[in-house]
């Protein structure tokens, strides 16, 4: 058995029992490039990526006040869990070398490398599309000094002419060009400190206390989503925020790492906009 495919052995094994389904490598040097953050230093001068796909959507909801994929348990603690229980064995089998989790603070530019697995294609709204889960799943993976081969492309067909996640963007933050992060009402909900008159409005038009879901629910590929597969992430779903179980969610969510005085700030923008409503 090649160094790949006992690799895939390995990662099959310990993915399957706890509901992942789909994962893939990425050669580091098929990148374009890497992204300037804090792990980059620790990564490897050649090596690979392996990529996994977390399915984060748990259904719908009457009433939510936050983006679909910060309703579960924070997918951070969930993610590493999961890549732990990859490193193991991997470890076992390769003492010689190294094997490094990332989940979201990655140097790994992760739509590319997901494209490049073959999980995927890169969206107009920047986000991996999946044929399996749309783009309602989340990238982690491990890197290693193992020399891994590329399994992908995928034969996606990709957006093509179609533009309905561009056309839904209330602000114009997406366009042709890529995302315009200041004009992002999810980036907005994320900002420190006072906002401007017109940030403030955004909030109270897109009713949510952390996060923005309109590119994604435009997109036709998260249509007809079925349950997400790993079971930590469909337990303790909480669709509203509210002042009371704020102090609670904060070290369970993963909008904790934000603080309390951003949410508590978006929470009272949005209770201002009711209280106007309820006025006229």
């Amino acid at each position: 058995m090649s160094i790949p495919e006992q690799v895939a052995r390995l990662v099959e094994e310990a993915i399957l029992p706890l509901g992942v389904e789909h994962f893939g490598f990425c050669p580091l040097e098929a990148l374009s490039g890497l992204l300037d953050c804090r792990g980059k230093r620790l990564l490897p001068p050649a090596g690979s990526a392996i990529l996994l796909l977390l399915p984060y959507y748990g259904g719908e909801f009457p009433e939510r006040n936050l983006a679909r994929y910060a309703l579960c348990d924070d997918y951070h603690r969930i993610a590493g869990d999961i890549l732990e229980e990859i490193i193991a064995p991997l470890a076992a089998a390769f003492p010689a070398e190294k094997f490094l989790p990332f989940v979201d603070s990655s140097p790994i530019p992760e739509v590319e490398a997901g494209a490049l697995a073959g999980l995927g294609f890169a969206g107009k709204n920047g986000q991996l599309i999946t044929p399996w889960y749309g783009s309602c799943a989340f990238l982690c993976e491990v890197v290693t000094t193992l020399p891994l081969p590329q399994t992908g492309p995928s034969a996606a067909a990709g957006c093509e002419s179609c533009r309905r996640c561009l056309d839904a963007c209330p602000t114009g933050a997406l366009s042709g060009q890529g995302l315009e992060k200041a004009r992002c009402r999810s980036h907005i909900t994320q900002k420190k400190g006072e906002l401007t008159p017109w940030e403030q409005k955004e909030i109270q038009k897109g009713g949510l206390a952390w996060g923005c879901d309109i590119c994604t629910a435009a997109c036709p590929h998260n249509r007809g989503l079925s349950l997400t597969t790993i079971p930590q992430m469909r337990e303790n779903l909480v669709p509203v925020l509210t002042e009371e179980n704020l102090p609670s969610l904060l070290e369970q969510k993963s909008y904790g790492w934000r603080g309390e005085k951003v949410l508590r700030r978006n929470l009272a923008i949005l209770r201002e906009d009711q209280h106007c409503k309820r006025d006229r």
